[in-house]
């Protein structure tokens, strides 16, 4: 695989230790990772569910499981694609094509009536502008990029602050929560955009799903 993804171009960087997969992340910031499924004391969908650093990059799911309910629960964990060995070069440089087009050109994400338009770092809600600020298009950029499953605190304070998890902190991001679902109209009690996952952090239904 590094043989092929060199001389398609890509400068591949390999690490056999899944321990050492988010210092490598922070250290080299990839365009894009590639899992193995099955990993010695874990696999590939434990550890997009328990390392922040994969939040905001694609990942494709490399294995020889090619079962539906297997594709599926690794999709639903965030993977942008999911490959079934054996593949050829050309399909696999094929996917990493793909899905780095996608993250360059996202399309908007819609769910009822709020639209999101990535590149024009945009916000509508019934197709009228929401004015946010930085922080507050930051938490609904990174949440609405994992819609479908819980974003933990520690996550999105790294991605939306850069601050550490501690108390102080965790109120802060509550207070901007909270800010942020007022200017989207949402209902705290019953919320349809940012939703609470007591003790954990937020996440937002999936457009088609609840």
């Amino acid at each position: 695989m590094r043989d092929v993804l060199s001389q398609a171009g890509y400068s591949p960087i390999v690490t056999g230790d899944h321990r050492e997969l988010a210092q490598v992340i922070r250290r080299e910031r990839p365009a894009l990772v590639m899992l193995d499924l099955i990993l010695p004391e874990t696999d590939g969908i434990e550890l997009m569910e328990s390392i922040p650093e994969l939040v905001d990059l694609p990942v494709i799911f490399i294995s020889a499981y090619g079962r539906d309910e297997t594709i599926v629960k690794a999709l639903e964990a965030g993977a942008d694609d999911y490959v079934v060995k054996p593949f050829s070069a050309t399909e696999l440089t094929a996917r990493i094509g793909a899905a780095l087009r996608r993250r360059a050109k996202p399309e908007p994400f819609v769910l009822g009536e709020l639209a999101i338009h990535y590149d024009e770092r945009r916000v509508s809600l019934a197709r009228r502008t929401v004015e946010l600020t930085a922080s507050e298009y930051e938490l609904l950029h990174v949440l609405s990029l994992n819609a479908g499953r819980v974003v933990g605190y520690e996550t999105l304070l790294r991605q939306v602050s850069g601050k550490r998890h501690d108390d102080s902190a965790k109120a802060a991001l509550r207070t901007l929560a909270k800010g942020l679902r007022r200017k989207l109209g949402d209902d705290g009690r019953d919320p349809a955009y940012i939703l609470t996952e007591r003790g954990i952090g937020y996440r937002m239904p999936r457009p088609g799903r609840p």
